[in-house]
């Protein structure tokens, strides 16, 4: 190697995130079609850092969530680009049935949210159209004052 940063085979990262090696090389794929770049040995075979190992790991994570490999992709090449990571947490992640139901409620709460939301917004069209109607009504007297006052005028 010609830097001093530890890398590995895909190979090696497949056992370390338990996918399977052609997943490590399709992961690579798409990242490189994104513009990220990974560090190839001499035979032009790609060895993973740490850090690419960590961009790995969270495509896989997310994947596994149900999010589109190629915005997955996208995503990580930009932070690439950037020169930023995918941050690690400070404290470990609780255990998946806690995330899970924390995941419930928030649904949960956000269809709540979207139910009120939409229940305003009927309430704010139904005032709209009282209001349209209070308009018109209004000047429709006024044209009714206004022929009754010329009428007047005329009688003079």
């Amino acid at each position: 190697m010609e830097n001093d940063t530890k890398t590995c085979s895909s190979k090696h990262v497949a056992k370390r995130l338990s996918i399977q090696p052609v997943n490590v090389r399709k992961y690579s794929q798409m990242l490189e079609k994104q513009g990220y770049s990974f560090i190839k040995d001499e035979k032009g075979w790609g060895q993973y850092s740490e850090v690419d190992i960590g961009f790995l790991e969270y495509l896989r994570d997310m994947k596994k969530m149900g999010k589109p490999l190629d915005e997955l992709a996208n995503h990580i090449a930009v932070l690439y680009r950037a020169n930023l990571s995918i941050a690690q947490p400070a404290i470990p992640l609780q255990d998946k049935d806690v995330l899970l139901e924390f995941i419930k409620t928030q649904h949960e709460f956000n269809q709540k949210v979207l139910e009120q939301l939409e229940t305003h917004e009927k309430r704010q069209i139904q005032k709209d159209q009282n209001l349209l109607i209070a308009i018109r009504e209004t000047q429709e007297v006024k044209k009714q004052i206004a022929a009754t006052q010329q009428k007047r005028w005329c009688m003079f």
